[in-house]
This record gives C-alpha cells, sequence and structure tokens, in this order.
C-alpha cells in the first residue's frame, strides 16, 4: 500500500512538471492557437476541434499533447468527454476550448 500512495505521488509530480516543459509557455497554453486555427464554433460561440484533427496539427509541433490537454482540463482551459484521450479511439471526442 505504501509503495502504491508513493508511486501516485511520484506520478502527479512529475505531470505537473512536465506540463510547463512540453504543453504550457509560462500561462499560455500551447494548443490553444491550433483549436482556434483548425477548429470551428460550437452553438456556444466556443471553439472546438475533434480530437484527431488536433492530434495530427500539432503532431511535429507539440510533445505529449494528451498529457497537456488533461492538465488544460484540469485547469478548466478546455473540455472533453473522456478521462483519456487516445488515438485512434477519441479521434472523434470534441475538445473544447473554455478560454478566449
Amino acid at each position: 500500500m505504501t509503495v502504491s500512495t508513493r508511486l501516485l505521488i511520484h506520478i502527479d509530480t512529475a505531470d505537473a512538471s512536465q506540463q510547463e516543459v512540453v504543453g504550457f509557455r509560462g500561462d499560455e497554453f500551447k494548443p490553444k492557437d491550433a483549436i482556434k486555427q483548425h477548429g470551428s464554433i460550437d452553438s456556444e460561440g466556443k471553439h472546438c476541434i475533434a480530437y484527431g484533427i488536433l492530434f495530427d496539427k500539432t503532431a511535429n509541433t507539440l510533445e505529449a499533447l494528451n498529457g497537456t490537454l488533461r492538465a488544460a482540463k484540469r485547469q478548466k482551459k478546455v473540455a472533453f468527454d473522456a478521462e483519456l484521450l487516445m488515438m485512434p479511439k477519441d479521434k472523434d471526442v470534441q475538445v473544447v476550448l473554455l478560454e478566449a
């Protein structure tokens, strides 16, 4: 039991340190530009894009898109209906940008 608890803490710590490196510039969320450029605007006026399209458009410019989106979801910057986005299974899941 102690090993599992330490492992979970280690994973959370690793995620927090990596979000600065791979998905964020300071407080700026990197995929935001790709969502706006390649996505569409939904009925509520928010930018949205299918995960598969976002994955394809950022493949050469952004490492660890999945981890970046999970961190952004925790920070209420994006919303999507999945715990973990995986290609190709979740290619049609909509990623909605919550901030302008």
